[in-house]
């Protein structure tokens, strides 16, 4: 998220108020003319694609560099591509908190508004669990804040509970667990559905080692302060108590009832 938990402005912010007064840097010609004169793509960072910030005095600030605005256009262009959005883990079909359906009289409205104020670079919480029944539009909340993250060029990433399971028995058997687990852990922004489908139920016998994996996971994140969101089909108070608990944290987080119905056989 852009703004950190103590208020404080990020460097981009901070540097802001300079970008209208910057300094091109001196780059090497990527380009030539007939007249052997430099041109360049971008007229302003002669194709660095960065810039140094002026000072208040007007004098420029070389131990400072800015992205310029050509590098995060093609940064974001990036991010929109399909091919990156598959590796980010969204779905083929695009869904979006636009299309998301609110019925008149659906439950599933303070689901969605909590969803997208997560993603919000303004929002007080950073972590957000949304519970509910099946079909009621979980995932695609899912996919709705990771496109809104990766518009506005956050690094996140969407997986299911299952697969990060799977990943981990994978690793058992190359040797990457820990990497796999590494990549949980410290993925920027981290969402997580179908927390607990497919899963035995936290209280059944042999469901120690999935929930104790996803606990490494998750406790990591919330001691980090790593911004997370997942949803789940159970009970908060059906999570194991040390998941339940982080969740339940109101200075970082919110637990938000999914109450719509299950409308997959009216779309």
């Amino acid at each position: 998220m852009a703004t950190k938990l103590d208020g404080t402005k990020t460097m981009a912010e901070a540097l802001e108020p300079y970008l209208q007064r910057t300094n091109l840097l001196q780059s090497t010609p990527g380009h030539s003319s007939e007249n052997d004169e430099p041109r360049y793509q971008c007229a302003r960072c002669h194709d660095s694609g960065w810039l140094h910030p002026t000072g208040p005095d007007g004098s420029p600030q070389y131990h400072l560099a800015v992205p310029c605005r050509c590098l995060q256009d093609g940064q974001r262009r990036q991010m929109e591509s399909p091919e990156y959005l598959r590796a980010q883990g969204a779905k083929a079909q695009e869904q979006t908190f636009g299309n998301f359906r609110v019925p008149p009289k659906g439950g599933n409205r303070d689901a969605r508004d909590a969803a997208r104020a997560w993603t919000d670079a303004r929002a007080t919480f950073i972590w957000l669990l949304i519970y509910g029944g099946v079909g009621n539009g979980k995932s695609h909340l899912c996919n709705a804040a990771l496109r809104a993250l990766l518009g506005r060029g956050v690094s996140a990433r969407l997986t299911t509970a299952a697969t990060i399971l799977q990943s981990l028995r994978t690793g058992i058997g190359d040797h990457t667990a820990d990497e796999r687990m590494q990549s949980y852990q410290q993925a920027p922004v981290l969402i997580i559905d179908d927390l607990g489908a497919g899963m035995k139920h936290p209280t059944e016998k042999g469901s120690e080692w999935e929930w104790a994996r996803l606990e490494e996971i998750l406790v990591w994140r919330y001691e980090n302060l790593m911004p997370t969101m997942a949803t789940t089909n159970l009970q908060p108070s059906e999570l194991p108590e040390r998941i339940a608990s982080r969740f339940g944290d109101t200075a970082m987080s919110r637990i938000v009832h999914n109450a719509g119905g299950d409308y997959r056989g009216q779309k």
